[in-house]
């Protein structure tokens, strides 16, 4: 059997629970058995390797939970969950960018959790849950627990690049999600360290 060349390390990619088990996601939210592999092909044919971050919403509700909305997690106890977890990440990234190795944070767009640019918002969510069919949630913004990472490595003078993975959103193209992280994984960047921080994508 032919070996398959690996390619040259680049980085590494911190991604989202879910992305390396879809069996995690809330209800019939999977998309796929197990690993997402429309973006875990792409991060490891462009030699970057992959840390699994935690799950704060399975972490905090279990795998019995609603789909929920930003207003209805944004609690103080729900918040000083994720901080415990960042810090966990942020440990974690510390070591790695004090080597000077290149960082990226790969989210889910429209999870209220995980959310890079794209979140999912309904102030008048509540009660049984049950909504309109065709409800409008998705908004900019990010997810909780992205929010209190990419904080915490501020405080540590590490900006990674961001990208979010997008099959939650209604206008999800696979070709385009690619390109777009093949784009966010070839930007320059200067290496980070914990006084040098790399240049923020976009």
């Amino acid at each position: 059997m032919e070996r398959r060349e690996q390619p040259e390390q680049r980085g590494v990619a911190f991604v989202a629970h879910c992305l390396m088990n879809q069996n995690s996601k809330v209800g019939d939210g999977a998309h796929c058995a197990g690993i997402y592999s429309p973006v875990v092909d792409v991060l490891r044919d462009q030699g970057w390797r992959i840390e699994q971050m935690p799950c704060p919403e399975l972490a905090f509700t279990g795998l019995n939970r609603f789909w929920a909305v930003r207003e209805q997690l944004d609690t103080a106890a729900y918040r000083r969950h994720c901080r415990r977890l960042a810090a966990a990440v942020a440990d974690m990234i510390e070591v790695r960018a004090s080597r000077g190795e290149d960082i990226v944070l790969i989210g889910v767009e429209g999870s209220p959790s995980m959310g890079v640019h794209i979140t999912s918002s309904d102030p008048a969510r509540g009660g049984l849950p049950e909504w309109a069919e065709g409800t409008a949630e998705l908004t900019s913004g990010e997810g909780i627990f992205v929010e209190e990472l990419r904080e915490e490595l501020g405080r540590r003078g590490i900006v990674p690049g961001l990208g979010g993975e997008t099959h939650a959103l209604p206008d999800h193209d696979e070709l385009t999600q690619q390109t777009r992280l093949v784009s966010l994984l070839d930007r320059p960047r200067e290496k980070p360290s914990r006084t040098s921080p790399v240049g923020q994508a976009e």
